[in-house]
């Protein structure tokens, strides 16, 4: 165990501090924190120009704006109705701060009120707020994010109705916990329309949920209302915001099936086709195991050796998690985020192969990794945006070996974002070409064939820039924090440099 007082103390109020310093760091993890969240939001709310992605605009949309709404609408809404003169990136920061709050605020508690002992609870809390995965990603605007919260109240749920049904004493077995249920239903309802991934991590666990209502039948009525009331909700905010129906169609044929659009279905019929699959990525189904758990625990992932922990509820969600989700063929490593705080419910500091010095090489893993994830993976995007959003005017950008540029943080309602091949429209105030990883060659070409009726920028790399005629470019802008981790070529050192550059044509 951790044994003096003062040293998880410290350390936890440093992870505190370390929560709002990594909350306001520039660092991009995935696209999909932007493009699932605030790309989607700012569009509808503040009426920004944004690249909407795939999922919120097809004909069968794959995500909901229920969760959304529910998360980062008062936010925005309240930005939007007191006319508050905020910059995107302000914005930006105060959703990672709520984000940050909210998860650091439910999950601790949840931890605290589930676990029997102080020990346990020192333990879990400790590990948990020194986790990279906690500081950081816990930090950003992932629905994953969100699915930690969902997963951890609902753990605790299932672990309290569990003790209710198994405790010997009458008057605890006679413990009505009906609004316990109720609430149940809601998470679940809300953690499904989130993710569809949110059931895999109570699959297992629910077996104790099942006997609790076997047990209680009358009780089974809870759940279903607390599942029903969002999931209504849910389906009929997505209804009128993806035009499947008005609201007043809706009142007039409640019964008509054609107007809903029932985002949760669409998605798990979208992924349960392989080649569907194939545009994001098919991964072996050993990479949950062998990748992406040792990333994301690093050293504490010897600490999970033990069978001490193994009928426990947090084991058995980990566990149902990693199992049911190592089915699919796409595997991210963000897909395991929220059972952090469940392994290190697990973590055993008493079994034989631990030793006092890993617990330094888990401070140092976790340091190295929030630096890297936290700090220097893709940091300069954001800034760069945040650099022409300072300096609005008519520009045509050409992003080149980096993430997809989230247009929101311009904040122009005059903004179009295309691929290198796609035909421009010159009349838009600002040009988004995101060339990806495309050819040296295909970018070149793209600038000769541009008019020059307006700015044209290079926004790439500084390692990636030596691609580049130099002579033919101004260097107007830097910045120092930014790391391409796509491109590395450790057989040429120049391109392990970081930084990030904006370029203009001459």
């Amino acid at each position: 165990m951790i044994k003096a007082n003062i040293n998880w103390r410290t350390f936890y109020l440093c992870t505190i501090i370390f929560r709002f310093v990594l909350a306001l760091s520039d660092s991009y993890i995935h696209p999909d924190e932007h493009f699932q969240s605030f790309e989607v939001l700012t569009s509808r709310i503040l009426g920004y120009a944004t690249n909407i992605p795939w999922e919120f605009q097809s004909s069968s949309p794959a995500r909901s704006f229920g969760p959304l709404y529910l998360i980062y609408g008062p936010l925005l809404y309240i930005i939007k109705l007191l006319n508050l003169q905020l910059t995107p990136i302000q914005i930006w920061y105060l959703a990672r701060l709520q984000i940050t709050v909210l998860s650091w605020v439910i999950t601790d508690s949840c931890l605290y009120w589930m676990l029997p002992t102080k020990p346990e609870r020192i333990k879990a809390i400790f590990f948990t707020s020194t986790s990279y995965i906690t500081l950081v990603y816990q930090s950003h605007l992932f629905s994953n994010s969100i699915e930690t919260v969902l997963v951890i109240l609902a753990i605790l749920i299932i672990d309290d109705l569990r003790y209710v049904h198994e405790s010997k004493e009458r008057e605890i077995q006679q413990l009505n916990k009906s609004s316990s249920l109720f609430w149940f239903g809601v998470i679940v309802s809300i953690g499904i329309f989130n993710r569809i991934t949110f059931p895999a991590f109570l699959i297992l666990p629910s077996w104790f949920l099942l006997n609790y209502l076997l047990a209680h039948p009358a009780r089974m009525v809870f759940p279903v209302i607390g599942f029903a009331i969002p999931t209504i909700l849910f389906i009929a905010i997505d209804s009128i915001c993806f035009g499947k129906a008005t609201v007043a169609q809706i009142l007039d044929s409640p019964l008509e099936w054609s107007h809903y659009s029932i985002t949760p279905l669409n998605n798990l019929l979208y992924n349960s086709k392989y080649e569907n699959l194939v545009q994001h990525g098919i991964h072996p189904y050993y990479t949950h195991i062998l990748v992406n758990l040792p990333q994301i625990l690093g050293p504490g992932l010897i600490y999970l050796f033990s069978k001490t922990y193994i009928r426990t509820i947090p084991f058995l969600s980990l566990l149902s998690a990693v199992v049911f989700l190592s089915f699919v063929p796409h595997q991210e490593l963000r897909f395991l985020v929220p059972m952090v705080p469940l392994a290190c419910c697990c973590f055993d500091l008493t079994s034989k192969i631990v030793r006092p010095w890993m617990m330094k090489v888990w401070y140092l893993f976790n340091i190295a990794m929030a630096i890297l994830m936290g700090v220097l993976h893709q940091g300069g995007v954001v800034p760069a945006l945040t650099y022409f959003q300072q300096h609005q005017q008519s520009s045509v950008q050409i992003w080149w070996r980096t993430y997809s540029p989230p247009s929101w943080l311009l904040a122009s309602n005059s903004t179009e974002t295309i691929s290198l091949t796609d035909q421009a429209d010159f009349s838009k105030t600002i040009n988004i070409i995101d060339a990806m990883g495309d050819d040296i060659e295909k970018v070149n070409d793209k600038f000769i064939s541009l008019p020059r009726d307006k700015p044209i920028y290079l926004i790439t790399p500084i390692a990636s820039f030596r691609h580049f005629n130099s002579s033919q470019f101004q260097p107007i802008w830097n910045h120092t924090l930014h790391l391409d981790m796509d491109h590395l070529d450790f057989t040429n050192w120049e391109s392990l440099q970081p930084g990030l550059g904006i370029y203009q044509l001459l």
